[in-house]
């Protein structure tokens, strides 16, 4: 069983702005149509505390760069030290200080996706030292869960008239009783329950894609689909550290809190909030 190989006629390719997908050669889909990220679906949804994080990151680097070392208040230091167009670069740096830091982590987690899957295809890929905690902690889980793998970067969609989306998925296994896991790695400080959308998004396209061919090519049975399963693996950066697993509860409900997602992205981006206007003489 092998799932990078399935649907083999089907493409799913991502956006050159990578806001969505084109899928081609599903005859239910047209072409030119571009199915949204699941991820872009899910940003209606604020992340707790990242405001608050990014002020931290903001403060953070302001302590850094302003010498109060002279006396008087911190706000007559700052005036004394600085020039008007200096002190406004400061605040300009320090208002993009998260931004920065986000990047540096985002950076890490493609770099650690690219190897888990590099190790996917080639076992015997040097591991650099950095990323030595992530592959020997997902390594350690992957081989305890008793599950095995049947593909990686798997790129599934949803379509119909009222709900579409289409996203990528890190690794799809099965375990001892053929049931599909869906998982997603993370190697970020913190896992948002929004992540348990992402992963019911996940299982409502592997249904989706699993019904598009004949009973004799579906990967799965009904019944398996029926009860799959998703996990988030956040993966540590330190050596020694053990993974955060987080299976997600209830799939069922989920999915439909992802579908009212979807339809509360729909609003947001709609034009027909309010009446149009008229010049004739409103009567209520």
């Amino acid at each position: 069983m092998n799932a990078n190989n399935w649907n083999s006629a089907v493409t799913v390719r991502l956006s050159d702005d990578n806001k969505g997908y084109y899928v081609h050669g599903d005859e239910r889909i047209p072409e030119d149509v571009m199915l949204p990220r699941v991820t872009g679906i899910l940003n209606i949804i604020e992340k707790q505390g990242l405001r608050t994080w990014a002020m931290n990151m903001a403060l953070d680097y302001l302590r850094e760069h302003i010498n109060t070392t002279d006396t008087g208040s911190p706000a007559e230091a700052v005036r004394n030290a600085l020039s008007p167009e200096a002190l406004n670069e400061l605040l300009e740096n320090a208002s993009h200080a998260h931004e920065q830091k986000r990047d540096t982590a985002a950076d890490y987690g493609v770099e650690a996706h690219a190897l888990l899957q590099q190790l996917y295809i080639d076992p015997e890929t040097a591991v650099p030292d950095e990323f030595r905690p992530v592959v020997d902690a997902w390594e350690e889980w992957i081989d305890n869960a008793g599950l095995k793998i049947i593909g990686t970067e798997l790129s599934m969609y949803y379509y119909n008239d009222a709900l579409s989306f289409a996203g990528t998925a890190d690794l799809l296994a099965v375990n001892s009783d053929g049931i599909p896991v869906i998982c997603d790695y993370k190697t970020g400080a913190n896992v948002y329950p929004e992540y348990a959308l992402q992963m019911a998004a996940y299982s409502l396209a592997l249904s989706y894609c699993n019904s598009r061919g004949h009973s004799t090519d579906k990967l799965f049975t009904d019944e398996q689909i029926e009860n799959t399963r998703a996990f988030i693996i956040k993966l540590p950066k330190e050596e020694g550290k053990l993974p955060d697993i987080k299976e997600v509860n209830n799939l069922a409900k989920q999915r439909q809190a992802f579908t009212y997602a979807c339809m509360l992205r729909q609003w947001q981006s709609s034009r027909d909030k309010w009446v149009k206007k008229s010049r004739k003489k409103i009567v209520i």
